[in-house]
């Protein structure tokens, strides 16, 4: 055993300084990487949070002030929220990037049109024979059906983040 310990005694003896000083120094460099990583992923991850919860204040997580004109009141936040998305997605695994841009997808033509391809395409009814009571009752569910799509979407959106916290 003595033997052994005296040849790497004397192989870091015989060995030049410089490739375990690049070594150090590599390692400190990736170390002193993966930190500051770490701390744009949690600044990435606290700001997409925020923006999501700010912008949609009584919209989500319960709708308390669910607006008349849904569209309009999504127009303005939509670059804020985009950009806190776009921010985010530099965190997100390749292997859930494709899902994550499916939802925000979603969310955003939710958003700019006030409903989605799929919901639309089966709310089609003939507008002439329906009287004024059944109107309202059909709009009625139509928002509650966009609001439940609404909430729907905004949590999975907000899922992504639970994974960095």
């Amino acid at each position: 055993m003595e033997n052994i310990i005296e040849q790497i005694t004397l192989y870091f003896r015989e060995v030049p300084d410089w490739p375990l000083t690049l070594l150090g120094f590599v390692i400190v460099v990736a170390l002193v990487v993966e930190i500051v990583n770490r701390r744009r992923r949690a600044d990435a991850v606290e700001y997409y949070d925020s923006v999501f919860l700010e912008e949609l204040t009584g919209l989500y997580p319960i709708a308390t002030r669910w607006p008349d004109d849904f569209v309009a009141f999504m127009q303005p936040r939509l670059p804020i929220m985009r950009d806190a998305f776009d921010n985010l997605r530099g965190f997100i695994p390749q292997d859930q990037l494709r899902d994550y841009n499916i939802v925000w997808n979603k969310f955003y033509e939710l958003s700019r049109t006030g409903g989605l391809e799929e919901a639309d395409s089966h709310q089609e009814s003939p507008q002439g024979t329906i009287t004024e009571e059944a109107q309202q009752q059909l709009l009625q569910q139509q928002r509650q059906q966009q609001q439940l799509i609404f909430q729907q979407l905004v949590s999975d959106l907000l899922a992504y983040t639970k994974q960095f916290k």
